[in-house]
């Protein structure tokens, strides 16, 4: 009897009508679609999606190196969470390669309402941990609970913000040792 059934649902799904082209491909701008009104739940990063020209100035041993930058974020997972693609020329001496690259995926978790956040780069391959994310007034900071370093993006308008990378020094200030100046692309 089993041997039958299966012989029967063979029959079935090699006899059935194949699905045409267009009902077997999956629509992958659902993956970036923004759902109207998700601008609010989205706040802050919803300010950061369009694509962005940079230029990131990144210390190597205490002389600043400027390099231009591209920046572009986007809405994905249906408009629940926000993607960033990041490249980056690199003139300082002796990099590892001529050219950065990074992704981030920024999303609330609804059980906390708070943001978080992970990035994976081309230096070091690897995912980083989870990055917690608060927002105060026009100020967004980016952090792993260390304490030892933040990610702040400031000064956001409608087509430009500024960012900074900051460790703690043993004098308990804030030092950048990577900045960027972003201007929106029309």
């Amino acid at each position: 009897m089993t041997k039958f059934l299966i012989l029967l649902v063979l029959f079935i799904s090699c006899n059935s009508s194949p699905k045409s082209e267009e009902e077997s491909q999956v629509d992958i701008t659902k993956f970036s679609f923004k759902p109207s009104g998700i601008e609010d739940d989205m706040e802050p990063f919803s300010r950061l999606v369009g694509n962005w020209d940079c230029i990131s100035e990144d210390m190597v041993d205490s002389v600043w190196y400027e390099n231009k930058a591209l920046w572009r974020w986007e809405y994905t997972l249906g408009g629940h969470a926000i993607l960033n693609h990041w490249w980056q020329e690199d003139n300082s001496v002796n990099p590892p390669s001529k050219e950065y690259f990074a992704n981030g995926i920024f999303i609330r978790n609804r059980e906390t309402n708070i943001w978080e956040a992970v990035v994976m780069n081309s230096r070091p391959h690897r995912l980083s941990s989870k990055f917690r994310i608060d927002t105060e007034k026009e100020t967004i900071k980016m952090h792993d609970g260390s304490g030892t370093w933040q990610v702040v993006f400031f000064d956001i308008h409608e087509n430009s913000f500024r960012w900074k990378y900051e460790v703690l020094t043993s004098k308990n200030e804030w030092i950048p040792i990577s900045r960027i100046h972003a201007k929106r692309n029309l």
